[in-house]
């Protein structure tokens, strides 16, 4: 275990960053100039990108930030002239941008989306202006200087980003498209040939509305009302964040508050002199040689991981390896631990960097709630750090299960009133709380709830050992069985040779080596063999008779060590028994550690209740003598500037979501941390930007940094996630392998093509639900739109009829989604479904529209698009997007209906392919040796045997039919304990479902003694 249970933390950073108990097989070194300038690129980045995404609210249109210049003609765009005229509108928001030093843009037309019940304006097409210093004074109006564009048109990125179009090739084209054919470049950079034309294009693309008639040659002064839509008028407004906030004025959340802690010369900024001993360090670092060169082939967006058996074998074993070591850590959880869960709580608490691969469905906050509860009662101050708030309600909601330890939230200015009125309600608590001598008291002693916990932990380790024992045994077995086999095919029976009267194989092979000597004792030795055993002695047959005595040797010692193993069925029940115990101690230990210390810290939580009641500021007063008395605090990743920027301030940071967060908005996070695990599905490409490339490059060289330098250490902007970087700079990912949620078709279909077959499925199939894979076959025609996107028009009708059909069927209080990989694919599916009256919530979306577990649909209906014929950029882009894929069929709870060409996706390699050849039949699977001995013998005494078939929902391997009675049988080839405890719970389901009953097989009793095993099986009918 890490740390002392339930002793006051130790204070100051090196004390507080338990880095001492981290594993530092490598330290990295670090160059604090590199690290200051690595800050002020990624500066650079985030704020460029804040211009280019930039809303406006509607309601500040003719304010100090935004103003619609007069009507008349368009200048700037149409090319008319290399200035805007001076307009008095323009000068308050020109003086309060250079006030604030913020970026100043103009855009035309306006256009206005409805955001909730909030209206937003975004210019479709944008420019960066800038005051003008050179034209002479006599031209210009008192007080109101002219602008002129510095830079090329741009199509509005934060508007594109609202519409669903974040594909980087998408955006590309449409800049080029827009860019083409300029007119002056050198005097009239923002000036776009044929304007009218193709603003009237982009907007048909785009399926916005026009209000106004666009005419670049009379523009409207302002927008007539804030309707949805289009507006011929033209603006100039400030974007992206100030340059002039306060340290403390940074509002969490924010860009600014980002861009605050990024700064290394604000007093409340990172310090790169502070970053030794955070888990900072190893991603800031140089890499050893010693680590792996070259990039992961899993790293490139769109890429399906590559795997298999082999290794899941090999993950098995290095978690088994794991759980033998002597100091392993004694987890505290409310919920029952796998084995792969416990690997990564054990790397949590004792290596500074940890990343884990948690797939959809795959219980990551359970285990998260388990790091807390562990971290917590070892004296430990964690922080979770969500990409989104259902991450953060995920967070908090387990950690209100039995018993419920205390998670204070922050975050921005509307949660200081939560952590108020939970701070109120520990007080009340804990003052009409249980007496000293209750439950949970100072007067109970920590030290023998811990004893406990640590014996029930061992008992639940002890189990596992047992089980992987049993497993490796039987899988062993198995191989020796076919070789074995093999062996007797060609002549070589191991009964028949070693013989009770002759010798054992370990006789033999000793007399075999010792044949092949030369002289009189060689001659001796092979005179024997020849006599006894009946084989020939040259050199060939002395090689063939010792590979069966060692092979013999195994075979039966393996054997003996299976049979002196205790039933399995007793093991499984020692296995429950033991993590129940396990449960109840740990709720034992909670309780006796975190009631002592909130007693303790009363005063502290007082103190900065009383702080939250007259501070109105973005400070951090009461929050550091707090943590001793509440250790455990939530935040989304980017509002962590709400917590003091001190080095090392918690033992561990936990992410969710590190696929979807950039490397800046994580480095804060870790800053504050001496030890990380981050949580992020490796199926997602990650973020992307809307910076130009040359923008970015700007920023390199601004920041004087190599591209190869970034690159390498996976901290490029817009190259990937944080969750990608972090892998570089930490020891083997590991993954959480278990999924329950969607149908075992579906899910298994994503464990193969997205995470190479690393997932275990654990989903109780429903079969009144109907089947989990359905096609709706229409042969449309895949279609390039502007953009570099594509549409399948007769795809999206079908859709709609299939919605229709589903929405009338479907029982009240289910959710459909309806998801497309293409933004005009989408577009179109949702107009056509706006005009239809629909009973159940219906959403329409992309790969994202799936983006979490708690947006899981009851039924999926998806349209791929691609069709025959499909351009080969279409098919490349669609069926590289891994991440697409990965959501649809893991977090489809009931359903998937798939409106396409069946004829172009049948027989493919993909998803699709292979979810198709499954319902159909025509899915091949390899013949299985074992099962092919058991079933000859099984048809040999008259039984009815039928191969993988599916009852009730669940797959058994044999049906064996014997007069009027059935029976399942399960074929075990399992290689450890976690794959057999999965098929012991697939035989229970079955049983269950069925009534009839269930026999487990293993697979090496099929190949050397089936006769019994049928005896055994029958009487069992």
């Amino acid at each position: 275990m890490t740390g002392i249970p339930g002793a006051a933390p130790v204070q100051g950073p090196a004390g507080r960053t338990g880095v001492g108990a981290a594993s530092l097989r490598w330290k990295p070194p670090i160059d604090r100039s590199e690290v200051r300038s690595l800050l002020a690129y990624l500066r650079a980045c985030v704020r460029r990108e804040a211009v280019h995404t930039h809303a406006v609210r509607a309601d500040s249109l003719d304010s100090d930030t935004c103003a619609c210049l007069p009507e008349g003609p368009e200048v700037l765009f149409s090319g008319a002239g290399e200035t805007l005229p001076p307009h008095p509108e323009a000068a308050r928001v020109l003086r309060l941008g250079r006030r604030r030093g913020q970026a100043l843009r103009y855009g035309y037309p306006l256009v206005v989306l409805r955001e909730g019940g909030n209206r937003v304006a975004l210019p479709l097409l944008t420019v960066d202006v800038r005051v003008v210093d050179d034209i002479d004074e006599s031209r210009r109006e008192p007080d109101v200087p002219l602008v002129r564009a510095v830079g090329p048109p741009d199509v509005n990125t934060g508007l594109l980003t609202r519409l669903g179009i974040t594909d980087p090739e998408d955006l590309f084209e449409l800049r080029a498209r827009l860019r083409s054919g300029a007119p002056d470049p050198a005097r009239r950079p923002a000036a776009v040939a044929d304007l009218a034309a193709k603003v009237r294009g982009l907007l048909t693309r785009l399926e916005i509305e026009r209000v106004d008639d666009i005419d670049p040659l009379a523009t409207r002064g302002a927008p007539r009302t804030v309707e949805g839509g289009a507006h011929n008028v033209a603006v100039v407004f400030l974007a992206g964040p100030s340059g002039q906030a306060e340290a403390e004025g940074a509002e969490p959340g924010t860009v600014e508050g980002v861009l605050a802690d990024l700064d290394p010369s604000d007093r409340a900024g990172l310090d790169p002199d502070a970053v030794t001993g955070t888990a900072l360090e190893p991603l800031l670092g140089q890499p050893s040689a010693g680590r792996r060169a070259g990039p992961d082939p899993a790293d490139a967006p769109g890429r399906l991981f590559r795997g298999g058996r082999a290794a899941a074998r090999r993950a098995a074993r290095d978690t088994a390896e794991a759980d033998g070591a002597d100091d392993a850590t004694v987890p505290v959880s409310a919920t029952p631990l796998d084995q792969a869960q416990y690997a990564i709580l054990r790397a949590a608490m004792s290596e500074q960097i940890t990343v884990a691969a948690a797939p959809p469905g795959s219980g990551a906050h359970d285990l998260v709630d388990a790091i807390v509860r562990t971290a917590v009662s070892n004296g430990q101050r964690v922080l979770v750090c969500g990409r989104t708030e259902t991450d953060i309600d995920e967070t908090a909601a387990r950690a209100d299960t039995s018993p419920a330890h205390p998670v204070v939230r922050v975050g921005g200015r509307g949660h200081r009133a939560e952590e108020a009125r939970m701070l109120t309600r520990l007080l009340a608590e804990q003052a009409g709380g249980l007496p000293a001598s209750g439950p949970g008291s100072a007067g109970e002693d920590p030290a023998a709830h811990w004893a406990a916990l640590a014996e029930d932990w061992a008992r639940v380790r002890g189990a596992w050992r047992d089980m992987d024992t049993m497993a490796s045994g039987g899988y062993a077995l198995a191989q020796l069985a076919e070789e074995r086999g093999r062996g007797i095919a060609r002549g070589w029976d191991p009964d028949a040779l070693f013989t009770p009267e002759r010798g054992g194989p370990e006789y033999w092979l000793h007399r075999t080596e010792r044949a092949r000597a030369g002289g009189l004792v060689g001659c001796q030795h092979r005179g024997a063999i020849r006599r006894e055993l009946g084989v020939s002695t040259d050199p060939d047959n002395l090689d063939r008779l010792g590979a069966v005595a060692r092979m013999e040797s195994e075979w039966r010692s393996a054997v003996d060590r299976r049979t002196r193993c205790a039933p399995l069925g007793e093991l499984t029940s020692e296995l429950a028994d033991a993590l129940a115990r396990h449960r109840r101690s740990s709720a034992a230990c909670l309780r006796s550690v975190s009631g002592p210390r909130l007693r303790r810290g009363r005063a502290a939580v007082e103190n900065r209740l009383e702080t939250l009641d007259w501070h109105h500021g973005n400070g951090w007063p009461g929050v550091a003598s707090l943590l001793d008395a509440l250790p455990a605090w939530t935040c989304r990743t980017d509002q962590v500037r709400a917590l003091p920027p001190q080095a090392g301030l918690f033992d561990l940071v936990v992410v969710l979501g590190a696929e979807r967060t950039r490397v800046a908005e994580l480095l804060p996070a870790l800053y504050r941390a001496g030890r990380a695990v981050v949580f992020g599905d490796p199926a997602y490409p990650g973020p992307t930007t809307v910076l130009e490339p040359d923008e970015e490059r700007r920023a390199l060289a601004a920041a004087g940094l190599a591209p190869d330098q970034l690159d390498a250490r996976g901290l490029r902007h817009g190259s990937g996630s944080a969750m990608r970087a972090l892998r570089r700079a930490a020891p083997a990912m590991l993954w959480l392998d278990e999924h329950d949620g969607a149908p075992p078709l579906l899910a298994g279909a994503a464990s193969r093509h997205c995470y190479g077959g690393r997932i275990v499925v654990r989903t109780d199939p429903d079969p009144r639900c109907g089947p989990p894979f359905e096609w709706r076959d229409v042969a449309g025609s895949c279609e390039a739109v502007p953009g570099a996107s594509f549409v399948n028009r007769d795809e999206a009708y079908r859709v709609a009829v299939v919605v229709g059909e589903v929405d009338d069927r479907l029982p009240p209080g289910r959710v459909v989604a309806v998801v497309a990989p293409t933004q005009p694919q989408v577009a179109l599916i949702r107009r056509l479904l706006s005009r239809r009256a629909l009973l159940h919530e219906v959403r329409v979306g992309g790969p994202e529209l799936l983006d979490s577990d708690r947006a899981a649909a009851d039924v999926t209906v998806l349209s791929p698009v691609l069709a025959a014929g499909a351009p080969a950029a279409a098919e490349r882009r669609v069926r590289g997007m891994g991440h697409l894929w990965s959501s649809v069929l893991t977090r489809t709870r009931q359903r998937l209906l798939v409106v396409g060409d069946r004829g172009y996706w049948s027989g493919d390699d993909g998803p699709l392919g292979d979810l198709d050849a499954m319902v159909t039949g025509t899915c091949v699977v390899g013949a299985d040796p074992a099962a092919t001995v058991l079933v000859e013998e099984l048809r040999a005494v008259g039984t009815g045997v039928v191969l993988q078939q599916t009852v009730e929902g669940w797959t058994a391997d044999m049906v064996v039919r014997f007069g009027s009675r059935r029976l399942l049988l399960l074929l075990d080839r399992e290689p450890d304990g976690r794959a057999l405890r999965h098929l012991l719970a697939r035989g229970e389901a079955l049983n269950r479902a069925t009534g009839d009953p269930v026999v487990v097989v293993p697979a090496w009793r099929c190949l050397a003694d089936p006769g019994a095993l049928v005896g055994e099986i029958l009487a069992a009918c």
